[in-house]
């Protein structure tokens, strides 16, 4: 069931992209919305807080509620916690796909990738390579290193889908590791996602894990960084 905030930031949003809030106009004051959506000022907050979510508004303190330009909106990857790419992108009202470029049985397998997945072996392990689209447009490139025995049955076919899902029929994934860097790329990768010259791209190292810190998957991942923003939240300890 959907909540009513919900339906309401629906109309709002179909209302943006019909043209009847143009880019930059500030938005009805709360209370016009509520008696216009005959409900609560706080129902229509929490509408508010998920068209900011969807990166359609942006809410001066001062000033009132403004709707953003096309141009500026970003996909903030860790916003709401770990989710999958299929999963964010439906959340911010994107067509998810996957185009995959490779998968195979990892042979030359970095010393990085070995340390995150604590191999001690020969454990049979997937290498991965995918192009991340949203409506239709290349977002990500992963190459990913997943322990075979999690998604013994990985094919091109369905490793097309979300890995996420396929994996927690087996194991749980419950929280990530991320190292974020900032590269300029050329070549392939950069053709593949359809960079500017010059266009600097996030590059993210992730390693997700069980709840009891075992090590799933180890993904290096090139973002762009038009598309993409990082969100993380900081503990300070005392």
């Amino acid at each position: 069931m959907k909540y009513l905030y919900s339906k309401i930031a629906d109309k709002i949003e179909k209302d943006i992209k019909d043209g009847e809030f143009g880019i930059h106009q500030k938005l009805p004051a709360e209370n016009e919305l509520s008696f216009r959506f005959e409900t609560s000022r706080l129902t229509i907050r929490k509408a508010i807080e998920e068209l900011q979510r969807r990166d359609l508004v942006v809410k001066d303190r001062n000033r009132g509620t403004f709707v953003m330009p096309p141009e500026t909106k970003k996909i903030s990857s860790g916003l709401n916690g770990l989710y999958s790419f299929s999963e964010v992108a439906r959340r911010q009202h994107m067509k998810p796909g996957t185009v995959v470029l490779n998968l195979e049985t990892a042979r030359n397998i970095p010393d990085l990738v070995k340390k995150q997945l604590h191999l001690r072996g020969d454990e049979p392990v997937w290498k991965l390579e995918r192009l991340r689209l949203g409506d239709g447009e290349p977002l990500t490139h992963e190459e990913i290193y997943l322990q075979k025995r999690f998604v013994p049955n990985l094919t091109k076919e369905n490793a097309a889908t979300s890995l996420f899902e396929m994996i927690e029929k087996n194991i749980s994934i419950a929280y990530a590791s991320q190292e974020l860097e900032a590269v300029i790329l050329e070549g392939r990768i950069s053709k593949l996602l359809h960079n500017k010259a010059g266009e600097p791209t996030f590059l993210v190292h992730t390693t997700s894990y069980s709840a009891d810190g075992y090590p799933i998957l180890h993904d290096e991942s090139y973002y762009r960084s038009d598309k993409y923003s990082f969100h993380n939240i900081l503990y300070r300890h005392h």
